[in-house]
């Protein structure tokens, strides 16, 4: 099958393909032995009615539609994989002869691909860097967690309970007009007073009360909470604290150390406290200055972004977002009611950041298209295998999957992508960040949805 493109007006290409007799053939030989199991005619047994006998009885003009219905979406499919052009909608089909087995088909395909970025200046920008701090404060905090880890919970018996406390307590719950009002009791219950593992209102409740204390009071549930048949609901709750415990947390010496790594004195837990934070305060300078050095390439650029890529990439982030709720056992539709939002409208949310990201990709494109970056061999056999390995399949499995729907070129573009924007970062010149920018983690998570390889996205695109 051979296809020739022609640049068009408005981003548009023209595919003139054709399509060899052998290929025709087998089209409708396929299409004959689907409507030999399909159609009964009399005298033979399914599937073994002949073909001058089925043409008799169908007719040849129905049996060609219809295998030309069948054939056309992969010829075209295959066609763009062999002009090597990104179609970003679906293409106007144009032909004026029928199949022909002998001479074969003949069909053009007009279609809407990826625009061109033009670059503006894209290398030696002047991009600000955070410097790497710790402080003694972060390092302390960190040592306290580390400390709570290990503390136990002693009873107490001479004060009323206070925050930070862990409280044993039955309670009960009922509707303010009576009656019960199921899930809203529980006996023995463990609560850590202000963690806020409960309603702020009932656990500032349970503050100054002693162990052995009955009290009631009142909750007003808030209108956004998980359960909806609670929301709004004022719940008058009967509570019985039964016992206080406090933590009580281990000396910070020597002995701790040991205890809770595998150093020998406290002075080298800190040391290994101090250099775990200054690394990951590295990774984060490092994640937000590749953000910033793409938004100063991306800003820098012309490029006009498709509605049809803007909405293509809102549904593939909400499609995202819907298989992480997912894998924590939440089902997106629970989560959109509890939310108090709807599928649509989360789409419009992000809509924003998703032709950020579509316009971010075409810089990268651009990019990779002027340094003549291709991906690494080595990398591309990493993700295939990588895939595999989630799939339960062989990656020569994979990759022949990934080929055949085209997603091997996608895989291939996304990880030139990320070399492209290794390249920016690399002939970037880090400055100091102005004292009166604030940090952004939302930069951080910026360069992960711009420039990163997505493996799901990936399988995604094979079992399509």
């Amino acid at each position: 099958m051979t296809a020739n493109v022609t640049r068009l007006e408005d981003n548009k290409v023209r595919l003139d393909v054709e399509v060899p007799p052998e290929a025709v053939r087998e089209g409708v030989e396929a299409k004959l032995r689907e409507l030999r199991k399909q159609v009964r005619v009399p005298g033979f047994r399914p599937g073994k009615a002949p073909r001058r006998v089925l043409e008799t009885h169908l007719g040849r003009d129905y049996i060609y539609m219809e295998a030309l219905q069948e054939s056309l979406p992969a010829w075209y499919s295959r066609a763009v994989i062999d002009a090597d052009i990104r179609p970003i909608d679906r293409p106007e089909i144009h032909f004026d002869d029928p199949l022909d087995e002998k001479k074969g088909f003949r069909f053009s395909a007009t279609v809407e691909v990826r625009p061109e970025a033009r670059l503006g200046e894209y290398k030696g920008l002047e991009v600000p860097k955070r410097e790497v701090e710790v402080t003694e404060e972060q390092v302390e905090e960190r040592l306290e967690e580390l400390r709570g880890q290990f503390a136990t919970l002693a009873a107490v018996e001479d004060r009323p309970v206070r925050e930070g406390d862990f409280v044993i307590l039955d309670f009960k719950g009922e509707r303010m007009a009576g009656g019960e009002l199921p899930g809203t009791e529980a006996e023995d219950y463990m609560l850590e007073v202000g963690r806020g593992e409960l309603l702020e209102d009932f656990e500032k409740n349970l503050v100054g009360m002693k162990a052995g204390e009955r009290k009631q009071f009142a909750v007003t549930f808030p209108m956004d909470y998980r359960e909806e048949s609670l929301r709004g609901q004022s719940v008058l709750f009967r509570v019985h604290v039964k016992e206080i415990k406090e933590r009580d947390l281990p000396p910070l010496d020597d002995e701790f150390a040991k205890e809770a790594s595998e150093f020998e004195t406290l002075e080298e837990l800190r040391a290994a406290i101090r250099e775990q934070l200054e690394e990951a305060a590295r990774r984060r300078a490092d994640g937000e200055f590749r953000a910033r050095v793409l938004d100063a390439v991306a800003e820098r650029a012309e490029v006009e972004v498709p509605e049809v890529m803007v909405e293509d990439k809102a549904e593939e982030m909400v499609r995202s977002f819907e298989r992480s709720v997912s894998a924590q056992g939440i089902k997106p539709e629970d989560y959109y009611r509890i939310a108090g939002t709807g599928r649509e409208e989360f789409k419009r949310q992000v809509r924003d950041d998703a032709a950020d990201t579509v316009k971010k990709e075409l810089v990268l494109d651009a990019v990779v298209a002027a340094e003549g970056i291709e991906a690494d061999e080595e990398a591309i056999r990493h993700e295939i295998e990588h895939l595999a390995e989630d799939s339960g399949r062989s990656p020569e499995e994979v990759e022949r999957n990934l080929r055949e729907n085209g997603t091997y070129a996608l895989l291939r573009e996304e990880l030139a992508r990320q070399k492209a924007l290794d390249f920016l970062v690399e002939n970037a010149r880090a400055v100091p960040m102005p004292p009166e920018e604030p940090g952004s983690d939302e930069v951080e998570a910026g360069v992960e949805s711009s420039a990163r390889t997505d493996g799901d996205d990936s399988e995604e695109g094979e079992s399509r």
